[in-house]
């Protein structure tokens, strides 16, 4: 219902452009036909529009709709005041022209007269004015206005004020009152219609054509009978489920056999974006392991050399909704390292549950290079391969920092860890836990595929500036 009406408005103000575009054709012509008279080396007479070249009337007006249209002059023309539907109009006037100006140069169409496209559009944009001014009020009578009856707790009825207030919705609806729970009152300016009880006595009594449902604080059977009511009575209902606005999810109807859901999610929704991502990560992975096998033999020989143990750690963490893997690394610390890190935990430089330490004792030798330069990370290139991880996303936990936190840090975990992300192309080592937290978060809800490749580039920057320990 609202999307009709407004769909309606919409096509009613176009449809009468198209023909107010065409009509200011006439005047534009019989103005230059008048001049090429007065001033003949100034103006051009020698052009046929009507017959050779009509074509270039419906190029006209479709460039001036679909410019039109672009500026939202149909789509939120309801919701504009009157002074700045006219400005825009004028503006999209402007960009009209230019966009002609540009076509006839294109197609070199040289013999076409440039005063009369600048006359067209001088009566153009007046002609438009005058249907905002005139005729779209009388557009909005062609629809009758709505009987709209509230029902439900009072306290819910000031943000569908503010809605039925708005210009394009006031056009549509007439509020007729609230029906409420008993013991309590509607707020000033909404008729009371009596308590909630008298639902099927109103509808009978008194012309309704929509109702709108206030839900939050009522019992569910209630809400249900109403709206089995209107269905079965053929009355159009809006429900304004406030108490279910999310905050920071999307909301999305879907349906489920012939249930209706709603879908609250946080997550990227783009399956062919994350196909895309999943191609580069396999392929940068399999490139990256093949062209540098090489540097991982001279790694491995100088870890065993140096220190005894095996070449790789691998460590339980947690991606994607909590799964665990094993993450892989080269080894840059003593074997024993898990053991000796509660003796060191006071030491710990780093808020939140998480621990790191600029001279931990347990790194090796060639740990400590490898770690400066974020070398012992490359073994995870076999984890991307096997869809472990990304390539870039946020770092993936262990799972007893995971048990450590608050709900709204546990987002994270909502997108595929990765080797680098928005923390370590930042401050790093240096930034507090919330801080690193906020812009995982800040990751995932602007995630693309170009956000992607500026934070890979940038991680080669960071790389070779060695600031990690």
């Amino acid at each position: 219902m609202l999307k009709s009406s407004s769909k309606f408005q919409t096509q009613l103000a176009m449809l009468a452009d198209v023909v107010l575009v065409c009509l200011a054709m006439v005047p534009a012509l019989a103005i230059h036909k008048i001049l090429w008279r007065w001033y003949p080396a100034v103006f051009a007479g020698q052009f046929d529009f009507f017959w050779d070249q009509a074509w270039l009337f419906v190029l006209i007006v479709f460039a001036w709709i679909l410019v039109f249209d672009f500026a939202g002059l149909y789509d939120e023309a309801l919701d504009m005041g009157r002074g700045s539907a006219l400005a825009r109009t004028a503006q999209a006037s402007l960009v009209s022209l230019a966009v002609l100006l540009g076509l006839l140069y294109v197609l070199k169409l040289h013999n076409f007269p440039r005063t009369l496209l600048l006359l067209h559009t001088f009566f153009s944009a007046a002609a438009v004015a005058l249907r905002i001014i005139c005729l779209q009020p009388l557009f909005l009578r062609v629809q009758q206005r709505r009987r709209l009856v509230l029902a439900g707790h009072p306290g819910d009825v000031p943000p569908v004020l503010a809605w039925l207030r708005s210009p394009a919705n006031a056009a549509h609806f007439e509020l007729v009152g609230l029906l409420h729970p008993a013991g309590t009152q509607p707020p000033d300016g909404v008729p009371s219609l009596g308590t909630d009880d008298r639902f099927s006595d109103t509808l009978h009594s008194t012309v309704v054509d929509d109702v709108a449902l206030l839900p939050a604080h009522l019992p569910a059977d209630r809400v249900s009978a109403w709206l089995r009511q209107c269905q079965e009575e053929g009355i159009e209902t809006l429900v304004f489920a406030s108490h279910l606005k999310p905050t920071i999810a999307r909301l999305e109807l879907e349906e489920i056999g012939e249930t209706p859901v709603l879908l609250y999610t946080t997550a990227v929704r783009s399956t062919w974006a994350l196909l895309v991502k999943r191609f580069g990560d396999i392929l940068l992975s399999g490139a990256a392991l093949l062209l540098l096998s090489p540097l991982f033999l001279v790694f491995a020989a100088l870890i065993k050399r140096t220190s005894p143990g095996p070449v790789f750690f691998a460590q339980r963490r947690c991606t994607w909704h909590g799964r665990t893997f094993p993450m892989y690394k080269f080894r840059t610390m003593v074997a024993n390292a898990e053991e000796i890190r509660a003796e060191l935990q006071s030491q710990n430089e780093v808020t939140g549950p998480v621990f790191k330490m600029k001279n931990d004792p347990r790194v090796t030798s060639i740990g400590r290079f490898l770690r400066k330069y974020s070398l012992d990370e490359l073994p995870q290139l076999w984890n991307v391969l096997r869809g472990d991880m990304s390539i870039v996303g946020p770092r993936p936990p262990i799972p007893d920092e995971v048990a450590q936190y608050e709900n709204w840090q546990r987002r994270r975990l909502s997108m595929r860890s990765g080797c680098t992300c928005l923390w370590q192309i930042g401050s790093r080592n240096a930034m507090s836990f919330v801080e690193w937290m906020r812009l995982d978060l800040k990751y995932i809800d602007t995630w693309s595929l170009s956000l992607d490749l500026k934070i890979i580039a940038k991680t080669f920057a960071v790389v070779f500036r060695g600031t990690g320990y």
